[in-house]
């Protein structure tokens, strides 16, 4: 019984390991500074809602680049009625700060 625990235990880990590595070989956003968009330039990507999940646009596609296990529902309306608007992404580090605001 004991050897059954063990390799469901190590099946499990290698699956949470092989979920990182793809999790991270994911396309990378452009590394500029927040703010450094000029007036009339559109910002790389957008932060929507997609059915119900948080997920990363470039503007103008209906394809998300990727999309985030973090439903819409659980967050406050303000929160809901911006991404339904679309939150302008500039650099990596503004989406890890809204992704860890929003409980990602």
């Amino acid at each position: 019984m004991r050897k059954q625990w063990f390799w469901a235990l190590a099946a499990l880990c290698a699956a949470a390991l092989a979920v990182s590595i793809v999790w991270m070989a994911g396309p990378a956003l452009p590394r500029e500074p927040a703010g450094s968009l000029s007036a009339g330039q559109v910002a790389p990507y957008l932060l929507r809602d997609d059915a119900g999940r948080i997920a990363l646009f470039r503007p103008g596609q209906e394809e998300p680049v990727r999309v985030y296990e973090l439903y819409t529902h659980l967050l406050p309306q303000e929160d809901v009625l911006s991404l339904q608007k679309g939150i302008p992404i500039e650099s990596e580090e503004q989406l890890a700060r809204l992704l860890e605001d929003f409980g990602l």
